[in-house]
């Protein structure tokens, strides 16, 4: 079989997408290698993205030949169209909630991944160009994709909800996380990496971009409630949210208790995460939340927040609560500290739970869509 993907986040984005469209060709090609993979990217993008991508003799890449860096974009919306020909791809999928204007003129089958409908369900979050792009291009790949691939339960209702697509057009194949996460780290690299970013012993740890929705902030307003020996340890890309972090830090006179660190490399999160004393998430909505898997497969309890997918993403080993309820938070995260044999057991439970997102099993619901659109009519 010959799979085509949209590769952009592939060679560019660190996080988020990025990560999943990685970890679906990395998945793909470990277990089903007889395929070939070939990756359409508008340009070779950055090193550090493509050094996370695990190339074989199954995985390829197409580049826009003769198309000036500006018309770039262009190649990757409509132009791929004929090279997607060209390559004799049999499907395509487009990993971003996307695919290219003209899909249905290739003579292939399609596959589109929608993570969320963030941008309709609060477009607050959004700015109106971004808004209007999402609505724009996310309409036409649900109704034109041959086949939708939704991350979580949530994603597919909202699917249903706003487009009115078919329940029955759609699979969930869940996402899975870096294998670095499953990796055991060692005392001494955990200590060592604390060292590094002057950790206490204690800590709690957030990991996400720092927006509104991820609502970093209702965890600072819960550290006056925790113990006073315990901090946290933000970790997060640079947005102008970051400004109301402060403000709150400042407000609940915890400065002294919160670390905030940019532009961690990917080596030393899974020690952060083993680290830690309970993982704390408080985003109101997602699409599936993958720090919350990668803190189930670190082996750390979890306190994240109810309303979204996150109670599916990390089972009910987790504990959860309202993520405006500052007392509820607090109270969550002050048993996981006071209960550590009981958390122990939820640790192990969660492992348990986190089996169903491994590489394997989601390389093979991914295959198994695959196989269903090919052999549907069209």
């Amino acid at each position: 079989m010959r799979i085509g993907f949209d590769a952009k986040k592939i060679v560019k984005n660190l996080t988020g997408i990025g990560n999943y469209s990685r970890c679906m060709v990395n998945a793909l090609s470990e277990y089903y290698p007889g395929n070939r993979y070939v990756l359409f990217a508008p340009s070779k993008g950055n090193e550090q993205a493509t050094g996370r991508l695990h190339m074989s003799q199954s995985v390829g890449f197409c580049y826009p030949s003769h198309v000036p860096g500006f018309l770039k974009e262009w190649w990757r919306c409509r132009g791929v169209v004929k090279d997607i020909d060209k390559n004799h791809i049999e499907l395509f999928h487009g990993l971003s909630n996307e695919l290219p204007f003209g899909i249905r003129k290739a003579h292939c089958r399609s596959v589109v991944t929608i993570h969320d409908l963030i941008f309709l369900r609060y477009p607050e979050t959004y700015t109106r160009m971004a808004r209007a792009v999402l609505r724009f291009k996310t309409r036409y790949a649900c109704h034109n994709a041959d086949r939708i691939v939704a991350i979580s339960e949530q994603t597919k209702r909202d699917i249903i909800q706003f487009y009115n697509i078919p329940p029955e057009k759609i699979s969930i194949v869940y996402q899975g996380c870096d294998s670095i996460y499953y990796t055991k780290v060692s005392d001494d690299k955990i200590e060592n990496v604390l060292r590094k970013y002057g950790l206490p012993a204690r800590y709690l740890l957030s990991v996400g971009t720092f927006e509104k929705r991820k609502n970093q902030k209702s965890i600072i307003e819960a550290l006056p409630l925790i113990d006073d020996d315990i901090h946290l340890v933000l970790v997060g890309k640079r947005t102008e949210y970051e400004k109301e972090l402060v403000s709150a830090i400042e407000n609940c006179r915890v400065g002294g208790r919160v670390h905030v660190l940019h532009d961690v490399p990917n080596a030393d999160l899974p020690a952060l995460y083993q680290g830690c004393s309970a993982f704390a998430y408080m985003s109101y909505f997602e699409g599936f939340g993958i720090p919350i898997l990668e803190a189930l497969v670190s082996g750390v309890p979890i306190v994240a927040a109810t309303g979204s997918c996150l109670e599916e993403a990390g089972g009910p080993s987790g504990l959860y609560c309202d993520p405006f309820d500052i007392k509820g938070i607090a109270g969550q995260i002050e048993y996981v500290l006071k209960h550590p044999e009981q958390m122990a057991l939820r640790v192990e439970e969660g492992k348990n739970y986190a089996k169903r997102f491994t590489e394997g099993q989601i390389a093979k619901a991914m295959m198994d869509v695959y196989k269903l659109t090919l052999s549907s009519p069209r």
